[in-house]
């Protein structure tokens, strides 16, 4: 276990500059990772760096002009060690915000460019680099250093349902590799599953005795014999799948990051774990807080957690009875000013906080996309204060006649608009993507007060916005499923179209729906 703290430190200019600047500050002998488009030796783009999971460094340089990935900035600092230091390369802090990143192009839509971004995201994280990210955080109480001997214990005796949660870094995927070396060492055969074999990397390098690796839907098609069934990075697995798993392999052990630049751990962590009390009522846990790679309270874990908001939990409420339309709720519907939001941090976490708990999959991309990218809006429920629901509206479509029936012939497919383009080309609906769309981005309900009308409530207020904004329709698309389904329709939404494969995050097929606001779109809906 490495106890010395990691630092970061900003190196701001030109990007020649910056590289030439930071070349001769590169200790010899160190291991130095570069994550950079320019013409460094060894150096790997933003969009490799998911290969470096697993292993370390002693030196890490990222390279901002080459595109601010917020996903690859924060998987690639859990590589670095303890007494490490990360350079981040940017350009001048008071220019920051207004640079073209090139990182914008994976989020805005067809016919903005980067330019057109304002960059909120980046004003807000050069306020935090600056003010050295001073909060009211209060960092987690480690527990004993040796819990990670207890955890590989506890695996290697669990005979029920075992969840193994911890932050990146806490040798959560080393001890499921101990585990699985000393279960086969006792004659146990031991299965692993995971989103991908990259994933599972670290296990299979504490593992002197390695399981058997299956990809998920390997595993439930031919259901290997095994004994013991190790699920690492659960959360980014289907809960039904997860289910399904359980009840073939009672001996599981679900192991998941919880604050991980993935954004899935807490959401799972409520829904998961109310199954399992469902299924398996004497399931076991496991939290391991101890860090492994570096010093508990590390200041760079601190601040990254801090400014893509990892770390964003639920705010504290208490419901306060009745449903919604007995007048005695309190609630009441509004948008938000992005602007202020981004300069009003509590509000911001409670709404993050909300969006990562209701959603398997809300990363660091998606808080800068929600800030910044064109033709976004925010729309919440606030019960006393707090938000109880919140959700985001995308404004598609709109495009001209050629390049509509450009994707209706399906030789254009310019970015973004996704619900006109589906229509369009995949629905052969001809005009649909001519017509303004608001599409239903997210919309999720704080777990507490699920049930009790208020995604409808917020879902009317959604629609009056949209006939405010003179939108052609709302559109929607999501995995589908009967609860779902029953909700939108509702709401007077209108199947339009069924895909034909399972989506891989939720494993199931994925739907459009919509609801024609304007004249020129009941028309066009009519046959559906």
């Amino acid at each position: 276990m490495n106890t010395l703290p990691r630092r970061l430190a900003v190196i701001a200019g030109a990007q020649a500059t910056c590289l030439q600047q930071v070349q001769a500050l590169l200790p010899v002998g160190k291991r130095v990772v570069w994550i950079t488009s320019a013409d460094v030796a060894g150096a790997l783009p933003a969009n490799k760096a998911h290969t470096l999971l697993g292993q370390e460094c002693d030196v890490l340089v990222f390279d901002a002009h080459s595109g601010f990935n917020v996903n690859a900035f924060a998987a690639v600092s859990g590589t670095l060690c303890g007494g490490g230091m990360l350079y981040l390369l940017t350009p001048p802090l008071d220019e920051w915000a207004t640079f073209a990143d090139p990182d914008y192009r994976r989020f805005i839509p067809h016919p903005y460019q980067p330019a057109d971004v304002q960059g909120r995201f980046l004003q807000r994280f050069v306020r935090m680099l600056r003010d050295g990210c001073r909060s009211d955080f209060s960092p987690t109480v480690g527990l004993k250093p040796d819990l990670q001997s207890v955890a590989v214990t506890t695996i290697v005796q669990a005979v029920v349902p075992l969840v193994l949660t911890a932050d990146r870094g806490r040798g959560k995927s080393a001890a499921l590799g101990l585990a699985a070396s000393q279960l086969r060492a006792s004659g146990k055969r031991v299965l692993l599953t995971a989103p991908s074999r990259a994933t599972v990397a670290t296990v299979f390098k504490h593992a002197e005795l390695p399981p058997h690796f299956f990809a998920p839907d390997e595993l439930l098609q031919t259901l290997p014999e095994g004994e013991v069934l190790l699920v690492d990075e659960a959360a980014a697995i289907p809960i039904p799948l997860l289910l399904k798993m359980l009840a073939h392999y009672p001996r599981c052990v679900f192991s998941t990051t919880l604050h991980g630049y993935e954004g899935s751990g807490r959401g799972f962590a409520l829904r998961f774990q109310k199954a399992l009390d469902a299924r398996a009522s004497a399931w076991q846990a496991v939290r391991l807080h101890q860090p492994m790679r570096w010093a508990e309270h590390d200041p760079l874990e601190h601040f990254i957690n801090q400014s893509l908001l990892l770390n964003a939990d639920l705010a504290p409420f208490t419901p306060c009875g009745g449903r919604v339309g007995d007048g005695g709720n309190g609630t009441k519907d509004r948008q938000l000013d992005r602007d202020e939001l981004a300069e009003n941090e509590p509000l911001l976490r409670q709404l993050f906080g909300l969006l990562i708990t209701a959603h398997y999959q809300t990363r660091p991309s998606d808080l800068r996309q929600m800030l910044d990218a064109p033709d976004i809006s925010i729309h919440v429920l606030e019960q006393h204060g707090v938000i109880v629901a919140v959700a985001l509206l995308s404004r598609e479509g709109g495009l001209d006649e050629e390049l509509t029936a450009a994707i209706h012939a399906g030789t254009r497919r310019p970015h973004g608009h996704p619900v006109p383009q589906t229509l369009t080309f995949h629905a052969q609906i001809p005009r649909a993507a001519e017509l303004v769309c608001e599409r239903v981005m997210r919309i999720a309900v704080d777990p507490t007060v699920q049930n009790q009308g208020l995604g409808a409530q917020l879902l009317q207020h959604l629609l009056g916005f949209a006939a405010q904004q003179q939108a052609d329709y709302v559109g929607v698309s999501y995995a589908l499923t009967p609860e779902l389904q029953r909700f939108w329709e509702r709401a007077g939404f209108v199947l339009a179209r069924v895909g034909h494969r399972q989506d891989t995050a939720s494993g199931s097929r994925s739907v459009v729906q919509v609801k024609a606001l304007s004249a020129a779109a009941q028309q066009l809906f009519k046959g559906l």
